[in-house]
């Protein structure tokens, strides 16, 4: 990785130009750990009203598969 060459060029802007650079940076740390750690789980948490009580039985149309 260039790092050196990065701080190097760093150096070598405004104040307000580092700011953004930092800003760019640390959206993208943001980005790279949202993308490994989102993970969707308990979607239905609280969402699920009812559940008949035969949901575990083969319906009679898929007996004869079975």
């Amino acid at each position: 990785m260039a790092y050196a060459e990065i701080i190097k060029e760093a150096k070598e802007l405004s104040e307000e130009s580092s700011q953004e650079v930092l800003d760019f940076i640390l959206f993208l740390k943001a980005k790279e750990k949202k993308s490994v750690t989102e993970r969707k789980s308990n979607l239905l948490k609280g969402g699920l009203k009812y559940m008949a009580d035969d949901f575990d039985e083969t319906p009679d149309c898929f007996k004869e598969y079975m």
